[in-house]
């Protein structure tokens, strides 16, 4: 069967059956793959030793996911782009020797990562079409949470949750009636001292609340107003569930035992059992977003 391409500077019929044209798809991103493979063998280092980039190595696995649901009509496809394809490969060759040229600056690895992601992009739209392109928009949007944040982004991000934290943590006292005195990011307690460090600003729960609330609303909400509001209290929910942990811990060590903050699996781990709570709040706004679709399609 003679697949069309989409765009009329390529107007002309080329025979190219689905099968054919997906062994030549998956050559071609092996070739991808090979060419980027020292850059991506350090995404791997740097989500392995930087706790910030854990999540890149789940983003594969989730976007591979989203294509296998819709791998019928992937596979099926007879549409080709050839022209906006070869494009976005070129562009994404260009940003790749741009960074390359870059050489030693802290941030070449998003830049290459970038390029990665545009290459992928065009390799898809080469082989199975704008249509097929844009019915599987999201995951191969999802694609760009494995380009590591920029310097300037993730301290940008870290400054904001450090910050909200402090403030939710100042309410969460006062709430509680407990005496404390603040100086910035420090809260002294009658007995011990805290201070809110970037590491505490929870920014990893907060990329991972991110992404599965992006997932989730793809996959149970039809609503664009649904969406959006369950994606809307990541942010608020991130905060409060890191400013319940640091007051718990603030007076554990204050009332109980230093040792909780200074020395403790609680600390470290903590976190945990909070996130967990945090996934089922999230999938009870869920549930909650489709009730209220149903009842609004009635």
């Amino acid at each position: 069967m003679a697949a069309r391409p989409d765009f009329w500077l390529l107007s002309h019929t080329v025979p190219c059956r689905p099968g054919q044209r997906n062994s030549l798809a998956l050559l071609l991103f092996v070739g991808v793959c090979v060419w980027f493979w020292a850059p991506l063998v350090n995404l791997i280092a740097l989500a392995v030793e930087n706790e910030h980039f854990s999540h890149v190595l789940l983003i594969p696995v989730l976007a591979s996911y989203l294509l296998f649901l819709s791998r019928t009509t992937i596979l099926t496809s007879h549409a080709w782009s050839p022209t906006v394809g070869g494009l976005f490969m070129a562009g994404g060759a260009v940003c790749y020797w741009f960074a390359d040229g870059q050489g030693g600056t802290p941030d070449q690895l998003a830049v290459v990562i970038l390029a990665f992601v545009v290459m992928c992009w065009g390799l898809f739209l080469f082989s199975f079409g704008a249509a097929c392109f844009r019915k599987n928009l999201f995951a191969l949007v999802m694609l760009l949470f494995v380009i590591p944040l920029p310097t300037v982004l993730l301290d940008a991000v870290i400054g904001f949750l450090q910050r909200s934290s402090a403030e939710a943590t100042q309410v969460l006292f006062w709430v509680l009636g407990v005496p404390v005195y603040r100086e910035g990011f420090v809260f002294s307690l009658s007995d011990f001292t805290i201070y809110i460090t970037e590491e505490c600003s929870g920014i990893r729960s907060f990329l991972s609340l991110l992404i599965t609330s992006l997932v989730a609303s793809h996959l149970f909400l039809r609503s664009t107003w649904g969406q959006i509001g369950l994606v809307s209290i990541v942010v608020p929910l991130a905060i409060i569930k890191n400013a319940v942990r640091i007051v718990g811990l603030a007076l554990l060590a204050n009332y109980v035992d230093p040792s909780f903050i200074t020395d403790s699996t609680l600390h470290r781990n903590g976190g945990i059992p909070l996130f967990v709570l945090s996934l089922a709040v999230l999938f009870f706004v869920v549930w909650l977003l489709r009730k209220v679709e149903q009842r609004l399609a009635v």
